[in-house]
């Protein structure tokens, strides 16, 4: 049984969605205070975090910040009634796995929830052929590594399924469209915004690690693509 975690200041919200994944087969620890979720978080393993944004106690992008700390692989799906398109910029930069807006529909939520596991397991868990070597750029898909001229580069499992379909055919321009499937496996549908988010998080990243790195292009009018040596 998967656990998952619950973070929102209204009951009316939270006690409604526990019952509902529950009743799913999840088990779910539910908390009103973003740090009784942090402290829960240091003793307990939890597969998958839910949270609202606007909170009185820590925001939701402080809590994710200070989820990932603790686990830096977490899923997390960001469930607010802000939505804003920079609110979901915002989400996706810090490196949200997904984003639901209130009111929300059940099915919509659970296939998300559905969905984003299904990809931290894929990208984590399954064995897949081994390495993958662009040049500088090392992603070992089997134990969900990255790295850039031998630096480690911190990538949610979203980020690195992205930038492993870019990183496989270097120079082969990648549609939106093909970086959803890769990303989502077609479970979902999720907006070119999206995408674009995940790789700007993934620019920032890696040069983060070396400030000349710019080895994704923007093809404008048809997508993406890793830079060929």
């Amino acid at each position: 049984m998967q656990r998952l975690m619950i973070v929102d200041d209204e009951l009316e919200i939270l006690n409604p969605l526990q019952s509902m994944l529950e009743a799913e087969g999840y088990r779910i620890d539910a908390f009103g205070s973003p740090l009784k979720a942090i402290s829960h978080l240091k003793r307990n393993e939890i597969a998958l975090v839910i949270c609202d944004i606007k909170m009185p106690e820590m925001n939701g992008y402080d809590l994710l910040k200070e989820l990932r700390v603790i686990t830096p692989n977490l899923p997390v799906i960001f469930l607010s009634s802000k939505d804003e398109e920079q609110d979901q910029i915002i989400g996706f930069t810090l490196g949200a796995d997904d984003y639901v807006t209130k009111p929300f529909s059940k099915h919509l939520l659970l296939a998300r929830v559905a969905a984003v596991l299904r990809r931290h397991v894929d990208g984590s868990v399954q064995d897949k052929s081994s390495q993958i070597i662009a040049g500088d750029l090392v992603i070992d898909q089997s134990r969900h590594l990255v790295s850039w001229r031998e630096f480690p580069i911190d990538l949610t499992v979203t980020e690195c399924l992205l930038l492993a379909a870019l990183a496989e055919r270097p120079g082969l321009v990648k549609s939106r469209s093909q970086l959803m499937d890769a990303a989502y496996a077609g479970a979902i549908h999720v907006t070119d915004r999206t995408i674009d988010s995940h790789v700007r998080n993934i620019r920032q990243k890696l040069k983060s690690s070396d400030e000349d790195c710019s080895i994704i292009a923007t093809v404008h009018g048809l997508g993406y693509k890793l830079k060929a040596d």
